[in-house]
């Protein structure tokens, strides 16, 4: 049965990681002349972590993210599957090569550019379950571009920026500033807005891939006749967004080094960390929760953990699934919204996201938070919808519908 999600074309080979080592820490005095020291002077200060010299006025290093060239285009179409088999799913084998990260696509007068990237695919993990990695670069894109935005801003004074997306929504992010923010030194103010703009991407990568799937529920799909909803909230998706904005969060903390680059690396040490199986493993997977994590068509169980309660998203394990003991599974911090300590500075409020949707049948989210509503904020509004959301996938599909056993 779960055979006919077919073959994994032979040409998906593995290649030698091209960072099979992570590159030795810098210290102090490797980044600022020689002449500075004393060959005494320098052996002291050998190993001092490099945060010490981002923090103080002689910093030179470029900050992390995007480039202006990168940044002059919005996240870009990721192709996606149902976790079920359909002709879209593509099942990567464990040796796969996911090539380097892409944000943009160069356009030449052959069309696309050469690219080594695995754009998409499933594959199960022994401590983060089920994960689609189309929905993990489409999360890294989102916090790359918010990232570089949110910089722009601060560093310009702005207080709005907006982006158009294939979800028939404007992303909305506004910005207040407090009042002590006119009188940082600008060292201080240049870390503040790095650390803020680390922070807001993350969360608006969690917030804005989860609204993709708030809106499917309720009917939205971008292909006329290709419906949605039976892949809305399935078990790789929500874990799949917080893979990809903790590997974003970390790339954009690599000073000096391109942004596809340090995603590249960064996701390769994820799932590394998070065990991916062979493939006959994954069919087995799949074998072991058919007809009560998936049907024909449908996913059965919806994943609607979102670390609302307990600030922590903790993917599904499949039990079973191998001899001995069970792995321990690897939970993700949800979405940190709490900017009230940003380096001793109380920056609360400066930053609030916006989801305003333009689909036909919008209103049948926008009327679960009242009249006169016309934008989402995922901080205030995202426990009501998902809680309705809740009750209504209980309804469909029976009381353990959003638990994984039994």
């Amino acid at each position: 049965m779960v055979q006919s999600l077919g073959t994994v074309p032979n040409e998906l080979v593995h290649r030698r990681s091209l960072f099979p080592h992570p590159p030795a820490p810098y210290s102090l005095c490797d980044l600022l002349p020689d002449s500075l020291f004393s060959p005494k002077e320098a052996n002291a200060m050998r190993g001092l972590p490099i945060l010490l010299f981002l923090l103080t006025p002689f910093g030179n290093a470029s900050a992390g993210g995007l480039n202006e060239w990168q940044a002059e285009k919005t996240p870009r179409l990721r192709i996606a599957a149902s976790p079920y088999p359909n002709f879209l799913l593509k099942v990567l084998p464990t040796e796969v090569d996911l090539g380097d990260h892409l944000y943009r696509v160069k356009i030449d007068s052959l069309g696309m550019g050469p690219s080594s990237e695995t754009s998409r695919g499933h594959f199960y993990t022994r401590r983060g379950g089920f994960l689609d990695l189309a929905h993990i670069r489409r999360a890294i894109d989102f916090a790359g571009y918010v990232h570089y935005r949110v910089r722009h801003c601060l560093e310009k004074g702005e207080t709005h920026f907006s982006m158009e997306s294939i979800d028939k929504t404007t992303y909305h992010c506004h910005f207040s500033y407090p009042a002590f923010w006119h009188r940082l030194a600008p060292v201080t103010k240049k870390h503040l807005i790095e650390e803020i703009a680390i922070r807001v991407a993350g969360e608006a990568a969690i917030d804005f891939s989860n609204w993709r799937e708030i809106i499917t529920w309720y009917d939205f799909h971008n292909v006329p006749g290709m419906p949605e909803k039976g892949s809305s909230f399935s078990y790789e998706d929500l874990p799949s967004h917080l893979v990809g904005a903790a590997v974003a969060s970390r790339a954009l903390r690599a000073p000096g080094i391109p942004f596809d680059e340090a995603v590249t690396r960064e996701l390769r040490q994820e799932l590394d960390e998070l065990d991916v199986v062979p493939e006959e493993v994954y069919f087995r997977a799949m074998d072991l929760v058919a007809y009560r994590w998936w049907g024909k068509n449908d996913t059965l169980k919806r994943f609607l953990d979102t670390g609302e309660d307990d600030g922590l998203v903790s993917p599904w394990l499949v039990r079973g699934l191998e001899p001995g003991k069970a792995p321990k599974r690897k939970s993700y911090e949800a979405p940190e919204r709490d900017l009230s300590d940003v380096a001793g500075y109380d920056c609360r409020g400066m930053i609030v996201l916006e989801c305003e949707p333009h689909m036909p049948k919008k209103n049948r989210v926008l009327s679960l938070l009242g009249p006169d509503v016309s934008r989402v904020r995922p901080e205030r509004d995202y426990p009501a919808i998902l809680g309705r959301i809740r009750s209504e996938v209980i309804a469909e599909f029976g009381p353990h519908a959003t638990v994984p056993y039994p």
